[in-house]
């Protein structure tokens, strides 16, 4: 597989990425963690920049609302990981940029999500929050909580909203799949069941080793998914598990501040991407279970990945963010 750099941009600590589609455009955004800001490249239009807010950042996650170019997005989750002020707004497309709304105050939100549901404008909220409280950014002394509830997009509000018992340590990962979510944290790894007429929310633990984030692929060709996961809170080493959370196997090598993760179809075959923001600082494909690796970038410290496809071809999107640069990358065989 080869890696070739089409296109680079400079954002101060560039960290959350998300392709946006619909109503004929076609747009990447990424947005900085810090108080910088948050950019849109059109696609459709040789990557022209249009700033979707200049300021304020500190901005974790973002997630599409279906069928549209809105979309909603945490903001303040600074200074470091002591957030007490992070918040969630709601980016609603004017046919030339986004004019913002704030949904509301949702502290130490690290990672959230909105599930669609069957009926119309309404959603599953559910918001991972990194911990409780704080006294100081290493204070870990109250663990996080996952909040859940329902956001009506009609209102931009978020109703029912109640944490589950169930406490996370240092929550890192989210990784919504079919029909269930996947929630990391010290405490391990956890299975996140909607409701439906039948039971409430379900959480159950999968994994009991330290895990900062996931990632989901058919590794094996096996026609069931294998699963990536970063181990300790921005951690040192990979393992891989079978559909049923065995240990297929681990890294022999140190990658340290392990963060960027995904795992999904790269031409006719599932792959694993992982990227590390310390030491080399690099960018791999994951080519097995076995942990083989191909580098593909260093001294890039990516924060987050995505593979698109525009046209018949095959693109990775990173936020190099210890290079503060936004790269895209063309893939072929």
């Amino acid at each position: 597989m080869q890696f070739k750099q089409i296109f680079s941009d400079q954002l101060d600590h560039c960290y959350a990425i998300m392709r946006l589609k619909a109503q004929g455009h076609d747009f990447i955004i990424v947005a900085s963690e810090e108080n910088q800001p948050c950019y849109a490249y059109d696609l459709n239009n040789n990557y022209q920049r249009i700033t979707v807010w200049p300021d304020v950042g500190g901005t974790m996650t973002m997630v599409a609302i279906p069928g549209t170019l809105n979309f909603l997005a945490t903001q303040r989750f600074y200074p470091g990981f002591n957030s007490a002020r992070c918040r969630i707004v709601k980016e609603t497309f004017n046919g030339n940029g986004w004019d913002q709304s704030v949904i509301g105050d949702f502290p130490y939100i690290h990672r959230f999500d909105i599930i669609p549901q069957n009926q119309g404008h309404n959603f599953w909220y559910v918001g991972c929050s990194i911990a409780n409280s704080k006294k100081n950014t290493d204070d870990w002394s109250d663990p996080g909580k996952v909040w859940v509830g329902e956001y009506d997009d009609s209102q931009e509000k978020i109703y029912d909203l109640h944490s589950l018992s169930t406490r996370i340590t240092k929550n890192h990962g989210y990784r919504r799949m079919k029909n269930y979510s996947l929630i990391t944290g010290a405490e391990g790894i956890y299975k996140l069941t909607y409701p439906d007429n039948h039971q409430d929310w379900v959480l159950t633990q999968l994994s009991s080793f330290e895990t900062s984030d996931i990632a989901a692929a058919d590794i094996n060709h096996d026609g069931q998914n294998e699963y990536l996961a970063i181990e300790g809170f921005h951690g040192t080493n990979l393992r891989i598990y079978d559909t049923n959370f065995k240990t297929l196997a681990q890294s022999s090598t140190v990658t340290p501040f392990g963060h960027a993760i995904w795992g999904g179809k790269i031409g006719d075959r599932e792959y694993f991407l992982f990227g590390w923001r310390a030491g080399h600082q690099g960018l791999e494909l994951i080519e097995d279970s076995n942990l083989s690796v191909q580098l593909i970038a260093e001294h890039v410290g990516p924060s987050n990945v995505t593979v698109y496809e525009k046209n018949g071809q095959l693109y990775l999107l990173s936020a190099n963010r210890e290079a503060n640069e936004v790269a895209i990358y063309a893939i072929s065989d």
